[in-house]
C-alpha cells in the first residue's frame, strides 16, 4: 500500500526550515526512507512531564467530558503516564508553534491524546500499547500546522480546491513524523499518514481498507473531539450525546470500528456494564448544531 505516488500542492518544511518535500515532485515512501537517512541531529528526545505541554494537559483534564472520563481510569495515572512519554525536542517545538497560530489544533491534539489514552488504559493490559496509542494520537494532527490559516478558520464552505489541501495535511504530518521520529514506519508517522482513512476504504490519502487497531483508538478520538468543540463554519458544537450519535452512525456505514465506539461509550456511562454487554443505541437523541458549513461547495475555477 505504500508504492503510491504523491504530488503535493505546497512544499513541506521542518520546523527548523529545512525543505523535506517540494510540491509538485512525484514522491512515495522511498523517499521518506532516504530523508530519514538525514535527520540524525533531529532525534533527541523529551519526557512530555519535562515541557510546557503537560501544563496544558493537566487543565484541558478539568473540561467536560474530560473530567469525567478521565476520573474513570484516574486522572493522576493518565497524567502520570502521558508525562512519560518521549518525543523528540522538534515535535515539541511544533507545537510551540502550533500553539501560537492554531490553539484549536494544538488543543484537539492534546484532548484526542488524553481520550485516546483514557480508552486505552481502560481496555489494555500491555502498558507499552498504551504508550504506542497515546504517543501516536499526540502527533496525528500534526500536517495541520502547514494549512494555510484561511483555511483552516474558514467560516464558510470551501472551495473543492481548498478540500483538497485539507485532505493532504495527513502526507504532510507523516512526512514530519517520518523525518522528526527518522522513520516513516513507526507508529507516529503511520498514525499521522492513516488517520482518516477508514473500514471500508472511503478515506484519504490512500482509501485502504484500515484495520489497524491503535489507529482506530485515535480516529474515534479525533471525531469525537471535533464533533463536540466550537468551530468558525458551525453555529454551535454537538454535545457528547450528539458526537456519540454521529460515530454510531459511521459504525453502520462500515467505517470505524465499534469496538472503540463501545470503549467511548463505556467511559461516557456513569455504570456502564463490562464491555462485551454493552449496546448502544440506535435511536438518536443529540443535540446537532441548526448551521454547519463543514465540506466543500462545487466551483469551477482554482482556489
Amino acid at each position: 500500500m505504500f508504492k503510491e505516488l504523491f504530488v503535493l500542492r505546497n512544499d513541506v518544511h521542518s520546523i527548523s526550515g529545512k525543505l523535506l518535500i517540494k510540491k509538485g515532485v512525484p514522491f512515495d515512501f522511498s523517499t521518506l526512507e532516504e530523508l530519514c537517512n538525514k535527520a540524525s541531529g533531529a532525534l533527541l528526545k523529551v519526557k512530555l512531564k519535562e515541557t510546557f505541554v503537560i501544563k496544558d494537559i493537566f487543565v484541558l483534564t478539568k473540561n467536560e467530558p474530560y473530567i469525567d472520563f478521565c476520573a474513570k481510569v484516574g486522572e493522576d495515572n493518565l497524567l502520570k503516564l502521558i508525562g512519560e512519554i518521549s518525543l523528540p525536542v522538534a515535535v515539541l517545538e511544533e507545537y510551540r508553534f502550533m500553539r501560537i497560530k492554531d490553539e484549536y489544533t494544538y488543543k484537539h491534539c492534546l484532548n484526542t491524546s488524553i481520550l485516546s489514552a483514557a480508552m486505552a488504559i481502560q481496555f489494555f493490559d500491555d502498558r507499552q500499547k498504551v504508550f504506542q496509542v497515546t504517543s501516536s494520537s499526540f502527533t496525528h494532527d500534526i500536517g495541520k500546522s502547514r494549512i494555510p490559516s484561511k483555511i483552516i478558520h474558514a467560516n464558510m464552505p470551501l472551495t473543492e480546491s481548498e478540500f483538497e489541501i485539507i485532505k493532504e495535511h495527513p502526507i504532510y504530518g507523516g512526512a514530519l513524523c517520518s523525518y522528526y521520529f527518522g522513520d516513516p514506519y513507526c507508529h507516529n508517522s503511520i498514525a499521522s499518514f492513516q488517520h482518516h482513512e477508514k473500514k471500508n476504504a472511503k478515506g484519504y490519502p490512500l482509501g485502504i481498507h484500515l484495520k489497524d487497531d491503535d489507529i482506530m483508538f485515535i480516529i474515534v478520538a479525533d471525531i469525537f473531539d471535533a464533533l463536540i468543540s466550537k468551530r468558525p463554519y458551525r453555529s454551535e458544537p454537538y454535545d457528547t450525546r450528539g458526537a456519540i450519535d454521529i460515530l454510531c452512525q459511521s459504525v453502520e456505514c462500515g467505517e470505524i470500528d465499534s469496538e472503540k465506539l463501545k470503549m467511548l461509550i463505556h467511559l461516557n456511562r456513569k455504570n456502564p456494564p463490562p464491555l462485551n454487554e454493552l449496546n448502544y443505541s440506535k435511536i438518536y437523541r443529540g443535540f446537532y448544531p441548526k448551521v454547519n458549513y463543514y465540506g466543500f461547495r462545487k466551483c469551477f475555477y482554482s482556489a
